[in-house]
């Protein structure tokens, strides 16, 4: 905007956590190594990343991301034929808490540091996901349209934080310590969704990653997300599916292997079942464009 400077990508003046960042990169190959970095949301605009934290592989791509706490170490390595896309926003130190005073009416010092539960990966949302995209996709930034990207976001976590407890208290438990961890549990399944939908795991298998029976994971876990682990399974394959027909010259039958379905007549019913229509006609729309 004329009178404005905009601000240019991946330009800090300063160590992160001093102030509020967007880092952006496109590259085949890139490594961090047990970084302890400000609170930050790392999103993926194209291909997969693997990010490391508290023992965990959290693997995001653009229908997910990821949340890390302030002072989380964590590592990511990547080498990739095709470019990765990679967006990721750094908080500076104490700004959530100010914004949550403020959400709070309290007054202008900010309130005690919120829980970290953030720390983990996220399905795709209505909020957080598509300002990020909005902001990978603006080029040069006017500062005070950024300044407002960095507000609104931080008052996404806190919307995230209120999601957080209402699924927490969803759990079969008496005890609000019981249930936060069988939450805990349940996202370690949820998580291993995530790394491959294509795989073809029994109830069992996710179970013991998470820790409980298969009866009271299944129950959780519906609960927690309101979809059994099988349909949200599928959900993750057919948005997979939907980003392949878009940009990919691959066949609806060949989509269909990938993203680890067995019958194409079942595959093309549940994707109209999802976006309305069938396959077929999803690639004819995004071949016109």
């Amino acid at each position: 905007m004329e009178g404005h400077e905009p601000v240019r990508r991946n330009r800090l003046s300063a160590p992160l956590g001093t102030h509020n960042a967007v880092l952006s990169a496109r590259a085949r190959a890139h490594f961090v190594k047990d970084f302890p970095g400000p609170l930050s949301i790392k999103s993926v605009m194209e291909g997969r990343v693997a990010w490391k934290s508290g023992g965990r592989e959290l693997v995001v791509d653009r229908d997910s991301f990821l949340v890390l706490n302030q002072g989380e170490p964590y590592s990511m390595e990547f080498e990739s034929r095709t470019p990765v896309a990679t967006l990721c926003i750094f908080f500076q130190n104490g700004f959530l808490e100010s914004v949550s005073a403020s959400a709070a009416g309290q007054s202008i010092e900010p309130a005690a540091a919120p829980a970290p539960f953030l720390g983990r990966m996220h399905p795709r949302d209505d909020r957080i996901l598509p300002r990020m995209k909005a902001i990978a996709t603006a080029g040069e930034y006017d500062k005070l349209w950024l300044d407002g990207q960095y507000l609104e976001l931080a008052h996404d976590l806190l919307l995230l934080h209120s999601d957080f407890v209402r699924r927490v208290n969803l759990m079969p438990a008496r005890r609000a310590a019981t249930r936060e961890e069988l939450f805990h549990r349940v996202c370690r399944g949820q998580e291993m969704l995530h790394a491959d939908p294509t795989i073809d795991w029994g109830l069992s298998e996710i179970a013991r990653e998470a820790c409980l029976s298969p009866f009271h994971f299944h129950r959780a876990f519906s609960r927690a997300f309101g979809k059994t682990p099988h349909q949200y399974r599928n959900d993750l394959r057919l948005a997979r599916a939907r980003r392949l027909l878009e940009s990919t010259d691959m066949t609806v039958t060949e989509i269909c292997g990938a993203v680890g379905f067995e019958s194409a007549p079942s595959f093309s019913a549940l994707y109209r079942q999802s976006f309305g229509m069938p396959p077929t006609t999803a690639r004819k729309l995004s071949n016109s464009r």
